[in-house]
């Protein structure tokens, strides 16, 4: 089965009562500064999926936090590539 939100940090698996899908970001409180997230497809937008996503499966959601500061995480500094975690939105019209 293809994942539902094309993520690095977007994880599911089938365990003995169905599917689990969560934000591994957000089950460990992760900070991201804003230019990160937007990186990443983090955007408003796709949080409301991924929120709508966890709460239908799992029964509640953790989404990390947004944060203005772009200097609080050093690992934060490099946007990955696109090819490398693109957002979902961008993989619904190219399929």
């Amino acid at each position: 089965m293809e994942k539902m939100v094309k993520c690095h940090y977007w994880k599911e698996y089938q365990g003995l009562n169905g599917w689990t899908m969560f934000c591994s970001a957000g089950a460990f409180s992760k900070e991201f500064s804003k230019d990160y997230a937007e990186g990443l497809g983090c955007t408003e937008e796709q949080r409301a999926i991924c929120k709508k996503i966890m709460e239908t499966n799992v029964g509640y959601s953790a989404l990390p936090e947004i944060i203005d500061d772009t200097d609080s995480n050093q690992e934060q500094k490099d946007i990955p590539i696109e090819k490398e975690f693109a957002p979902t939105l961008k993989h619904k019209n190219s399929d």
